[in-house]
Formats: structure tokens, C-alpha cells, sequence
């Protein structure tokens, strides 16, 4: 992507809201955002944390600045830091980039509107029904942090009038997306396998990962060609329900592959690019997950969850079905429906690689803050 003239007055910050990013969310939007305001616009772009691991993926946004403050032991002193840090260096943060209504950034926005006043303040909400029902509008932190928000953005279009119906607040779409230098060439649909794969912290309750190993094992027979890919890190906490699962289904011990975490980035788009189908088995997520994306941008055949970004992931059906929250035998018989129509798999590998090109690239995003941030000025 072609840079523009680099400016170095203009600085768009993000407070990590809890205490110390890890390496993903680098590779996410709290770091991405920001990234692309400097990449593409010529923003001095920081990252205010702590640091509780070596930040690997800093060398793949080369710009972006990492202000790394002293580890706290509770959020009230990270939130007084933070607070602290903005009184020392108000003059620099023209943006505050916030991701998620998170209760410590209200006395951070205060304090920045305190001493810079016409300091804009951009709000992703990175929120699902769920959440934002529990959020009391009479509670002054919150309050705080939504009217003192020049933007409040979320990540899917049924979320967007959800709130527009329910918040007296203005709600821009901005979904969660990719940095278009990161994709190769388009991806050839000879080039993939007979794989199943889901990508993410594996054995979460949120990520609802044994509907997925469930359901394969009930249509198991029904694909025999086919091989299911975990990828990521497994929680200790499923480590007995796998030992159950094994024992009960041993004919798939060579059928279900946990790859562990994959820090490398190229291999990681390795599983990306040989995989036919991506599933996504969320009870729910803040928005769309952005694995959604890395998968899309490689041709994968998408099945999700009816979480609120459903739709938006498989382009209302073209590129994708979706099955009701927790129902194991819906995501069998997807399973089945999908592995044995290679043609549309083929058909929807290059549509969706199409689709997220044109809508979810950030540079498109980071256009549309910018052009809402002129006509709030």
C-alpha cells in the first residue's frame, strides 16, 4: 500500500484496558487501527502497556510504537498510570483509539478531554448483545465513556441496529478486518485439502470448541477422506474432556490433529491455504473474530455459529451457512451438506476471497474514522 506524506504532529494512541497485551492482539484491532492510521495516513501511532512476553509480531507492523510501562498489580493502579502517562503527554495524542467499553478507559477519556479538549476519542465497541445488554446506562462510567466518544463503532450490521434502536447514541459500522500487505496472491482452490480447521484458544467455554469435535464425530463416517485441525493453544481445563473424547471415539485419534499454538505467522497461513472449510463454534464473540478474516482472505469455505457477525461472515449465504448456537447435530449435517459438494466449496473459495478484499480491508475502514472524524469536527 502506497503511504502517504508522513506527518508527524498527529498522534492516535491506544491504552491497552488491561494492564498487557499479548502477542495476538497485535495481529487484532487494538494494535491494527492504529497501525493502519500510520501506515496508510501518516500517523504517529502508539501502543501504551505493560509487557508480560516478547512481542514476536512487533517486526510485522513495522511504525507502530510500543510505550511500554511499568506491569501494575490491579486495574485502579494501571487506570491511575494511564491517567498519569495522558497528563504527561496530552499535546501528542490527537486521537485516543479505544477498543471495548472497557470501565478503565472512562477516567483515561476524562482526563484527555480535560486536557485536551478537542481531542477526538474513537470507540470500537467490540461488543455482542450480550454484553451490551448489561451495560446500565445510568451508571456514570459508562456514560462517561460513550458521551465523551466522538465515534462509537461496531463490528456487524445486525449489532449496529440493535444499538441504534436500544442506545441513544450514533453507532457507525466498522467491522473487524485485515492489512491488505499481509495477503498473497489470490489462493488457488487446487492447492487446498480435505481439511476441517478452526483457529484460535482452544477449550474456552466462549469458543464452544466440542460442539465442533462433536460434531464431526457424528458424521465422521459420513466424510471419511476428510481431517480436522485445531490450531492453537489447548486450555488445561479441556485436557479431560479431550482424554474422554479419545477414549470414546479412538478410530479418530489420526483424524482429529492439535497442532498447538502457531507464532509463525507463514505457517499459520500454511493451515489457512490448504484448508477447504473454517468453522467458527462461538457461543459469542466481540464482533466478527478476526481469524474469520485470515481464514476468508484464504478461500475457506466458512460454517459458523449464529453469533451477531454470522451473517456478515458469510456474506448472507454465498460464501457460507451457519447453524444455531450449541446445536451439534445442525453442525453435522453442515459438515456433511458442504464436504460433499466440491463445487461449492470451489464457487464460494473465490467469492469470499473477492468479498473480504472489498469490505474488510482497514485501509477502507481507517478512511471511513477519518472522514466521520471531519464531519464531527
Amino acid at each position: 500500500m502506497e503511504k502517504l506524506q508522513y506527518n508527524n504532529r498527529l498522534g492516535i494512541y491506544n491504552f491497552c484496558p488491561y494492564i498487557a497485551y499479548r502477542n495476538e492482539q497485535i495481529m487484532k484491532d487494538p494494535c491494527l487501527v492504529p497501525y493502519v492510521f500510520h501506515q496508510i495516513f501518516g500517523y504517529r501511532a502508539v501502543i501504551v502497556t505493560a509487557k508480560r512476553e516478547e512481542y514476536i509480531y512487533q517486526k510485522l507492523v513495522s511504525g507502530l510504537e510500543f510505550d511500554i510501562l511499568p506491569d501494575q498489580p490491579d486495574l485502579q493502579a494501571w487506570e491511575n498510570l494511564c491517567c498519569e502517562y495522558i497528563k504527561d503527554n496530552y499535546e501528542k495524542i490527537d486521537i485516543m483509539f479505544c477498543f471495548g467499553i472497557y470501565t478503565t478507559y472512562s477516567s483515561m477519556i476524562q482526563t484527555f478531554k480535560k486536557y485536551k479538549p478537542h481531542g477526538k476519542v474513537i470507540l470500537k465497541l467490540d461488543a455482542n448483545i450480550y454484553w451490551v445488554n448489561r451495560i446500565d446506562f445510568q451508571d456514570s462510567v459508562y456514560r462517561n465513556i460513550l458521551e465523551n466518544s466522538d465515534i462509537i463503532t461496531c463490528e456487524s450490521h445486525r449489532l449496529k441496529k440493535y444499538l441504534s434502536i436500544k442506545w441513544p447514541y450514533r453507532i457507525d459500522y466498522l467491522p473487524n478486518g485485515f492489512i491488505h500487505n499481509n495477503i498473497n496472491s489470490e489462493i488457488e482452490y487446487g492447492q487446498k485439502e480435505n481439511h476441517i480447521i478452526t483457529v484460535g484458544r482452544i477449550g474456552t467455554p466462549q469458543k464452544a470448541n466440542e460442539i465442533l469435535l462433536e460434531g464431526f464425530a457424528r458424521c465422521a463416517n459420513q466424510i471419511p477422506s476428510w481431517e480436522l485441525r485445531l490450531v492453537g493453544s489447548v486450555e488445561d481445563s479441556f485436557q479431560p474432556y479431550l482424554t474422554e473424547y479419545f477414549d470414546k471415539y479412538p478410530h479418530l485419534r489420526n483424524r482429529v490433529i492439535f497442532t498447538g499454538k502457531i507464532l509463525d505467522k507463514e505457517l499459520l497461513y500454511n493451515e489457512y491455504k490448504k484448508a477447504k472449510i473454517f468453522v467458527i463454534t462461538s457461543r459469542y464473540e466481540g464482533g466478527m473474530p478476526n481469524v474469520w478474516a485470515e481464514a476468508a482472505q484464504s478461500g475457506c469455505y466458512i460454517i459458523t455459529s449464529d453469533i451477531e457477525a454470522s451473517n456478515d461472515a458469510i456474506n448472507n449465504g454465498s460464501c457460507g451457512i451457519k447453524f444455531p448456537i450449541d446445536n451439534i447435530q445442525a453442525l453435522a449435517d453442515c459438515l456433511v451438506k458442504v464436504c460433499s459438494d466440491e463445487n461449492c466449496m470451489k464457487d464460494a473459495s473465490y467469492e469470499i476471497q473477492q468479498y473480504v478484499s472489498r469490505f474488510f480491508d482497514y485501509k477502507m475502514g481507517v478512511k471511513k474514522l477519518l472522514e466521520l472524524l471531519k464531519m464531527r469536527s
